[in-house]
């Protein structure tokens, strides 16, 4: 018997930025790149997907939008005016009934292994059925230890994993957090459990700094938009400090959850600047790379850019609710990768300051981490595919 392509489900919540679809649209490009002939296909609660689109190789399923109200158990409407409980059941709905008609041999699911509400436990269910196996894949941060081992406890997550997936994937490395020992993740299931390194740019890292007699390029950003308005602000108001001898270009990216009377806000407010405002760049890693400095929130997503590049950094990380900002720009600073400034000292002047100083440090060091996780991902994810459709075929 001729065996099929391998056919993959990613799945992505979403209930606050793109973070956790971008990490999955990653993967299934690097997948798709290695086997050209996968069947491939992303369900996503991301009410930004369509920004993302173009000549992919394969498709999305749409979930009705969610927001998370607090960390991670209190979610509503983002968009419909349904109650929570009915739009759930909608897209538990969807969910089920794409694994039923799919049939996929391996379902990824990124940070919330049952889904918010559970709304993942059916497809679970569907695809154990059709022989098909699971994977959760997590940042290496997630949170605050103590407070995840609670709300895992709480909420049985430690019960999803050991009764629905195959192997636990950690987009990192223990080098900046044992996921064993900071998660509670023991006993049978600590031997699921892979670190596959940052789904980083290995190739970018080693690119030449653009030489100091050039322009310096300038970027900044705030990953998905949801609540950066006020670092971008900030950005463009600095730029007018900037020794007026430094030249450059500047560009600042929105996102493409950024609401559109911030944007227009902000094209106002750089109008007699010398820099260039977009919502949304789709290739915005090149951008980084090409670039001199970055000022940034440090989500999973922009640190693994800027370890990518040999930009200097300044990041900002979000105030709360979750503290995985804050931990990671912490490694992000000890590493000598980037400045941290703290929300509260968002000022014109200081940051203008902070980032002419950034500019006469020496190249970042050598990232201490592998970078090279969406390769080791592939490999991995291809193995326990073909494990599954052989069960699938017998």
């Amino acid at each position: 018997m001729t065996r099929r392509p391998p056919r993959l489900l990613f799945y992505s919540h979403n209930g606050v930025g793109v973070g956790h679809f971008r990490r999955q649209l990653r993967l299934a490009e690097a997948f798709r790149r290695h086997r050209p002939d996968a069947e491939l296909l992303l369900i996503t609660g991301s009410h930004a997907a369509g920004a993302f689109a173009g000549p992919l190789g394969f498709d999305y399923v749409s979930l009705p939008s969610i927001r998370m109200v607090d960390r991670y158990e209190t979610w509503e409407p983002r968009q419909l005016g349904l109650p929570i409980r009915e739009l759930m059941r909608m897209r538990a709905d969807l969910l089920r009934r794409t694994v039923r008609r799919f049939r996929p041999d391996l379902l990824i699911a990124d940070f919330i292994p049952a889904g918010p509400y559970g709304e993942l436990l059916g497809a679970l269910e569907e695809l154990a059925a059709g022989g098909g196996r699971a994977v959760a894949g997590f940042r290496d941060i997630v949170d605050e230890p103590a407070f995840v081992r609670a709300l895992w406890e709480r909420t049985g997550v430690y019960e999803v994993l050991e009764e629905h997936y195959a192997a636990i994937f950690v987009y990192g490395s223990p080098v900046v957090t044992d996921f064993e020992a900071a998660y509670g993740v023991r006993g049978e299931l600590a031997s699921r459990l892979q670190y596959v390194g940052y789904l980083g740019r290995p190739e970018q890292s080693a690119a030449p700094t653009r030489p100091r007699a050039q322009p310096p390029f300038l970027i900044a950003c705030s990953g998905g938009g949801v609540d950066g308005g006020a670092l971008l602000t900030t950005f463009i108001d600095a730029t007018r400090a900037l020794h007026p001898r430094l030249g450059g270009t500047r560009l600042v990216v929105g996102g493409p959850l950024l609401a559109d009377e911030e944007l227009r806000a902000l094209r106002r407010r750089a109008g007699r600047a010398r820099l260039e405002v977009s919502r949304f760049i789709p290739e915005l890693d090149r951008h980084i790379a090409a670039s001199d400095l970055v000022v940034a929130m440090p989500g999973y997503n922009t640190a693994c850019e800027l370890l990518s590049s040999q930009a200097r950094a300044v990041v900002v990380p979000r105030w709360g609710p979750s503290l995985e900002q804050r931990l990671r720009a912490a490694h992000l600073e000890r590493w000598g990768r980037a400045v941290v400034l703290e929300p509260t000292d968002l000022d014109p002047r200081v940051l203008a300051e902070v980032i002419e100083a950034a500019l006469r440090m020496p190249p970042p060091p050598p990232p201490p981490v592998p970078l090279d996780g969406l390769e080791r991902s592939v490999t991995a994810l291809e193995a326990l595919a073909s494990g599954a459709s052989a069960t699938v075929g017998s």
